[in-house]
């Protein structure tokens, strides 16, 4: 590999364009660049890098075909940079290797990170040997220094792994799941013994109740699924990804299996100095990669999460019952008495309660997420009260105008009743008793929303006084605006539309 020193402080960006991908590549060529974009991620991440994939554009500059930033580790960047582009002079090291068609190393010094970084760049080429981009892996120097300690299979493996990077043998690994800071690599053989466990990897199987090294142990020694796992990735020939229980532990694993181009001498010391079993003839995997997170704690939450919601469910399904049936006796009372008045109060009473249970079926539905579309309980509370108010062949008009607001469990609750009395009340005092009007109109008004309940068949008397002249379903509303929405409450008469009931509120945080 060249060294080429690299003294220019940072990547200078002389054009950043929406068009930059446009490049004029032959099919061939984008459809191996894009193999070997799909490689790129698990790549970063197990080196602990950014990787790049240029491209040149034929005009005396390259452009960043793909980015991937690494899970690993803080990337180098705080954006991705693919499809900048850039002059060959601002990336010495792209420019060595386009000429010289070697691999190329180097260093230099990141404006952004005020530290130095690591650069190793490697052509890209396909089967017929044409040059068709560079492969750039950026490592900050303490990371740079801390591989350089690593076990040498592991760092022998990585390189592996840059050549199937660049033979576009990675590509099927792209839906594996990132590597994360927290993850382990167990590297087997051909055979599937072990020859190196990362720290992290240790960790996790010692939770396993493995608590010597594991480093020499065939796979099937392990009462784990490491070994069926790697079988199946060398039978199918790509890499595979499942979740296992062992142990009362929930564990992700993705095995990688490697197939490089791996000259004599590199085997013959890896042989000799940690026992590598190379494959037989007519076999093609020399080893596996394999990495395992313990997600244990993530499922027995999630587990929780579901039992909980379940249980919430249940509780919102037996409150709204019991509601409902309450509901149901205050109607079958109200039918029983002779008297109007009585009568009527006792059918208000029961549209209150059935809209608090209207609430609880909605949260029955709702998984776990106690929030409650406004337009749809505006509907429902509109089915209710027409059922109790209004004869059942009365031509009534209601319509829900504007965009949906969520309240959280509280507030619908709440506004379950305001909607439920202010509905009523238009109804109740419409000119237009054999065909009432009412309007809703909802209004998003970023930290507030609006609901205005537009009565356009009244008009309020002149002189209204709220704190005088409310009733007993004005003066509930005032209090649970107040209160429970922490909200305001208008009434007032509008020119245009008529009558108009107006709440302002604050939405809460879902």
């Amino acid at each position: 590999m060249t060294q080429v020193d690299v003294r220019s402080t940072s990547h200078v960006v002389t054009e950043v364009r929406e068009d930059a991908m446009d490049l004029s590549l032959h099919p061939d060529v984008r459809a191996y660049l894009d193999r070997v974009r799909d490689g790129l991620a698990i790549a970063a991440d197990l080196h602990r890098s950014d990787v790049f994939l240029y491209v040149p554009d034929g005009a005396g500059n390259v452009v960043v075909y793909a980015h991937a930033r690494p899970h690993s580790m803080a990337s180098l960047y705080a954006k991705e940079q693919t499809g900048r582009r850039f002059p060959l002079a601002d990336v010495p090291l792209v420019q060595a290797v386009l000429r010289s068609g070697r691999p190329s190393k180097g260093q230099r010094e990141f404006v952004e990170q005020g530290a130095p970084l690591q650069e190793m760049a490697f052509p890209l080429r396909r089967v017929n040997g044409q040059l068709s981009g560079v492969l750039v892996v950026e490592t900050n120097m303490m990371e740079a220094q801390r591989l350089k300690l690593r076990d040498p299979i592991f760092r022998h493996a990585l390189a592996w792994l840059r050549k199937m990077l660049i033979a576009g043998d990675l590509a099927r690994a792209v839906h594996l799941s990132p590597f994360g800071e927290v993850d382990g690599i167990i590297l087997v053989d051909s055979e599937r013994y072990i020859r190196y466990v990362s720290g992290r990897g240790r960790g996790i199987y010692r939770r396993l109740g493995y608590l010597g090294d594991l480093v020499g142990y065939h796979l099937r020694q392990l009462d784990t699924d490491d070994n069926r796992l790697v079988i199946q990735a060398f039978t199918v020939g790509a890499p595979l990804e499942a979740e296992v229980r062992e142990r009362e532990r929930y564990l992700l694993k993705s095995v990688i299996p490697i197939h490089a181009a791996i000259p004599f001498r590199e085997r013959a010391y890896l042989r000799l100095r940690s026992g590598w079993r190379w494959p037989p003839y007519g076999r093609i995997w020399q080893g596996a990669f394999i990495i395992v997170r313990d997600v244990t704690e993530e499922r027995r939450s999630a587990e929780e999460l579901r039992t909980k919601s379940m249980l919430l469910r249940e509780v919102h399904h037996r409150v709204k019952n019991n509601l409902q049936t309450i509901a149901s006796l205050l109607r079958m009372q109200a039918r029983r008495i002779d008297h109007e008045e009585a009568r009527r109060h006792l059918l208000m009473a029961a549209s209150r309660v059935r809209a608090v249970a209207d609430i609880h079926e909605f949260l029955q539905y709702q998984e776990g997420h106690s929030v409650v579309s406004m337009r749809d309980l505006c509907n429902q509370v509109w089915r209710h009260v027409r059922t109790v108010v209004l004869p059942e062949n009365a031509a009534a008009e209601f319509q829900v105008d504007g965009p949906d607001i969520l309240l959280v469990g509280r507030q619908a609750t709440a506004m379950a009743l305001v909607v439920n009395e202010l509905v009523m009340n238009a109804i109740h005092h419409t000119t237009n008793p054999e065909r009432p009007r009412v309007i809703l109109r909802l209004l998003d008004l970023g930290p507030l929303a609006r609901l205005q309940i537009i009565n356009p068949d009244d008009r309020l008397p002149s002189g209204f006084d709220m704190d005088k002249d409310a009733g007993l379903g004005l003066k509930i509303v005032q209090i649970l605006v107040r209160n429970e929405l922490e909200g305001q409450f208008r009434l007032y008469n509008d020119a245009r539309l008529g009558v108009v009931a107006e709440i302002t509120f604050q939405k809460k945080r879902i």
